[in-house]
């Protein structure tokens, strides 16, 4: 039982550390407004995250999405190219004009400590709409052949002066509602997953 109160005043610490520091980090989505740069529909496209940090996508014009796909396949879900892989994807989001912002939120997991997230824009990944979260540079599935990656394969490597739209069997259903995820009870569960991850390894350290 001592131990037991050892580990939870342990861990009890720890977790508020991990609470404290975890960090909002915000992707403007469709912030270029009229401009036919798809390599701006979000900015940044690059971004790193720790375990316990927030990604808030922020749909701000036009319409758009943020889905998660694969190094592989960048302008295809995660979820076709790997049944195994539950990525995140907004659907569309038609901020009318500007009028009727939204945001989606993806909260990095313990697990996903060594995870890439590849995501796109429906309408701009053939030209370059794309972004990632905690790519590697210098490992050769990098950041740039990721873009390269989603222009080769979607046949607009050469410069064009607008973006089109993807075949029809790429489409998403337009989203019935835009109620996004409460990022502080998403950085509550991973504090509350730490510490059953950490309880049996500490309490080891204290039992005799």
């Amino acid at each position: 039982m001592r131990a037991f109160m050892i580990t939870v005043s342990v861990l009890i610490p720890l977790c508020s550390v991990l609470l404290a520091s975890a960090k909002t980090i915000n992707v403007v989505v469709g912030g270029n407004g009229t401009t036919q740069n798809a390599g701006l529909i979000f900015q940044p496209q690059e971004v790193t995250a720790a375990v316990g940090d927030v990604v808030v996508f922020n749909f701000t014009n036009g319409t758009h999405t943020a889905t998660q796909s694969t190094f592989a396949e960048p302008c295809i879900p995660a979820h076709v190219s790997n049944a195994t892989l539950n990525g995140f994807d907004s659907g569309l989001r038609d901020t009318v004009n500007g009028t009727a912002q939204t945001t989606l939120t993806v909260t990095i997991q313990p697990a996903d400590q060594n995870t890439t997230f590849w995501f796109y824009d429906l309408w701009g990944c053939g030209q370059g709409g794309v972004g990632a979260i905690n790519a590697n540079d210098s490992d050769w599935q990098n950041f740039g052949a990721f873009v390269r990656n989603a222009k080769r394969l979607n046949g607009s490597s050469t410069s064009s002066s607008s973006f089109s739209r993807p075949p029809t069997s790429a489409l998403h259903p337009t989203p019935t509602s835009t109620t996004t995820t409460n990022s502080a009870e998403r950085v509550g569960a991973n504090a509350v997953k730490m510490i059953f991850m950490l309880a049996p390894i500490l309490l080891a350290m204290f039992v005799v």
